[in-house]
């Protein structure tokens, strides 16, 4: 078996090595992959773990470097996978089990994630069909943070680790972004390495690989959180009962607030927010799947948390308590096997939370939770019903504790402390709100983000505490033609709850309200439109060819001047500490185009590393006018 399996793990890397197993289909054949290898007994569960390991394993990948260097993740990733389907297909011949064995249990609910990874596809059309640089800068200049996230993304795939063990940058300063967390930009490189190859394409062909990558991440989280639901046995019982719940949940993450993040510009936001959703499935698990699988796909969550958006990790703590209570309370159950795996695994997610903490260490706890940023909003609201229904829930837990037997008492005591997590994160959110008040006088980004991610916890938490609640009332009523007609509209109701999903309608005057139907209406009309020119200017600009380091300082309707001077460090894979003042120096350009010389007035200099790119228009004008630095005013 482990012959066949290290065979089969050879073979991949020699066919990677020769341009082999590379491209978008093979995204799809290792996701088949991951699915039959036999980690647990249905479709559901499998999807959720693999989504899991892959988030998880990404970060840490990154982080190391070794002396192999045609040995590439996406080659790691693949062959590992194809090794254990491998060895599993020999584990089960050897024992005379039928290979179908080897397949997941499907039942009607596991058609539930593949309908809202539909649904999420539809939402991310644009992201995916993108087919130039052009349009994907389009796309991805309609939001801020895009800039920064393609730069990380780019680091990566250049010089081949996470930005903070690079050495440094050669103006001799630290790299921008080093001490940002990077698993979301982790995986995907990592994914890109399996379409691609382990050699970055130019900047164009990345920037169509990174926009359309997005949207395969995103919907990935989106079969994160709704297999995440329909792994739970109470979720399974019945197709009627949880039609309703997993529809709400889905909603919400596809179309309502948990489509805020991929189009907000910050998607490592978002797969924290799924990973944390992760987390709450696996401790419901907990009694269902072996500890080795159990305790892997949490640790690994919490590593993908950790890499992604570390304040997170609070929303994932009663889960953490609760789970390490039930291995400790069943510690006398595990074998010495799997008692030293779960030692491993625990040293493993300590290193990886380290190295998180570390990445982190020079920057102030006090200025990152006062930091102002622009976010969109989800409807506070109906954010405070999602946190209230969820309390109701955990009183309706509260009021069972003494019903039952012992064991049924301790599992409704175990679900309280897990499925009450919105309430415990939003009491820290009070905290928050006051320290910030104290700090700034205002309310910031940080509890806005924060506020976004337990609006979502808070819809799933209820979401499957009502189906623990009341499933098996409503499951004795479930054989009724009207209880069947009662879920479908109850589900058709619930995709109305966060805003009006349909785009078709939109010229008749009746438009979407949904934030992700709005985004996906915008996104369909910008690349149905003429590419604006700024949009090809940028593409020109990073093809300027040489090695000094330029930004470009220009005026154009209807695009920021900053926005568009961070997009040229990013494009050109030079963006570092000490060039960030010159993101400052262009903010006269927002007073109008008169502004061009007093801009690069102060770039030429106070930064004597530094050209500036202009249009070709002013090239004459500003030689003459700066006869001095006439060599370093050029343009694409």
């Amino acid at each position: 078996m482990a012959a066949a399996a290290g065979l089969t793990f050879f073979a991949v890397l020699v066919l990677r090595a020769n341009d082999g197993l590379t491209g978008w289909a093979y995204l799809l054949v290792l996701g088949a992959m991951l699915i039959l290898i036999p980690t647990s007994r249905n479709l559901s569960q499998r999807v959720l773990f693999s989504v899991v390991g892959l988030a998880g394993v990404a970060p840490v990948m990154w982080w190391v470097t070794g002396p192999l260097p045609g040995l590439n993740r996406g080659s790691v990733v693949l062959g590992t996978a194809a090794a254990a389907l491998a060895g599993s297909v020999i584990h089960a011949l050897l024992k005379r089990q039928r290979l179908r064995a080897l397949l997941p249990q499907v039942q009607t609910v596991d058609v539930l994630p593949v309908l809202a990874a539909t649904a999420s596809l539809w939402v991310v059309q644009s992201f995916i069909a993108v087919r130039s640089a052009e349009q994907s800068l389009l796309l991805l200049t309609q939001s801020w943070d895009f800039a920064p996230h393609f730069n990380m993304y780019n680091m990566i795939r250049t010089h081949g680790s996470v930005i903070a063990v690079l050495p440094a940058a050669p103006d001799g300063g630290p790299w921008s972004a080093a001490t940002y967390p990077q698993g979301f930009h982790s995986l995907v490189a990592l994914l890109a390495e399996v379409v691609a190859g382990s050699e970055a394409g130019d900047v164009g062909q990345e920037l169509v690989l990174f926009c359309r990558l997005v949207g395969v991440v995103s919907i990935l989280g989106t079969l994160l959180v709704v297999a995440g639901l329909t792994a739970l046995p109470v979720l399974r019982h019945n197709f009627f009962v949880s039609l309703p719940l997993v529809t709400i949940v889905a909603t919400a993450w596809i179309i309502g607030p948990g489509a805020i993040p991929v189009f907000g510009a910050f998607p490592n936001f978002g797969l924290g927010v799924a990973l944390c959703v992760a987390c709450i499935a696996v401790v419901q698990l907990r009694r269902v799947v072996s500890p080795a699988i159990g305790s892997a796909a949490l640790i690994l969550a919490l590593i993908g948390v950790a890499h992604g958006w570390i304040l997170l990790l609070v929303l994932c703590l009663p889960s953490v308590l609760v789970y390490a209570w039930h291995l400790l309370q069943h510690r006398t159950q595990l074998k010495t096997p799997v008692f030293a795996f779960q030692l491993l695994l625990a040293l493993l997610g300590l290193a990886a939370l380290v190295a998180a903490v570390w990445q982190l260490r020079s920057m102030s706890a006090g200025d990152v939770l006062t930091t102002n940023g622009g976010i969109d909003r989800a409807d506070s609201g109906v954010a405070i019903l999602c946190i209230i229904m969820n309390a109701f829930v955990a009183l309706a837990f509260y009021s069972r504790r003494k019903v039952g037997s012992a064991e049924a008492r301790h599992g409704t005591l175990t679900s309280l402390h897990v499925l009450a997590t919105p309430l415990f994160a939003a009491f820290l959110l009070l905290f928050l709100a006051i320290f910030q008040l104290i700090q700034s006088g205002l309310i910031t980004y940080y509890f806005h983000k924060s506020f976004l991610a337990v609006e979502i916890l808070a819809i799933v938490c209820t979401a499957v505490g009502a189906a623990e609640l009341w499933s098996p009332l409503l499951i004795e009523r479930s054989g009724r033609r009207t209880f069947i007609a009662a879920s479908l509209l109850t589900s058709l109701g619930a995709t109305q709850f966060f805003g009006f999903p349909f785009t078709g309608l939109n010229e008749q005057g009746l438009k979407p309200t949904a934030h992700g139907s709005i985004a996906v209406h915008h996104q369909s009309s910008l690349l149905a439109g003429e590419i604006p020119p700024m949009i090809h200017k940028m593409v020109q600009v990073s093809r300027i060819e040489q090695d000094r380091t330029y930004i470009y300082v220009g005026f154009n309707d209807f695009f920021d001047p900053l926005l568009f001077g961070q997009w040229s460090l990013s494009l050109q894979g030079k963006w570092t500490n000490k060039i960030e003042p010159a993101l400052q120096m262009i903010r006269p350009m927002y007073k109008g185009p008169s502004k061009v010389p007093e801009a690069i007035d102060d770039i030429l200099r106070s930064m004597p590393d530094v050209d500036v790119v202009v249009d070709r228009e002013l090239v004459p004008e500003l030689r003459t006018a700066f006869p001095r630095y006439a060599s370093r005013i050029i343009t694409y």
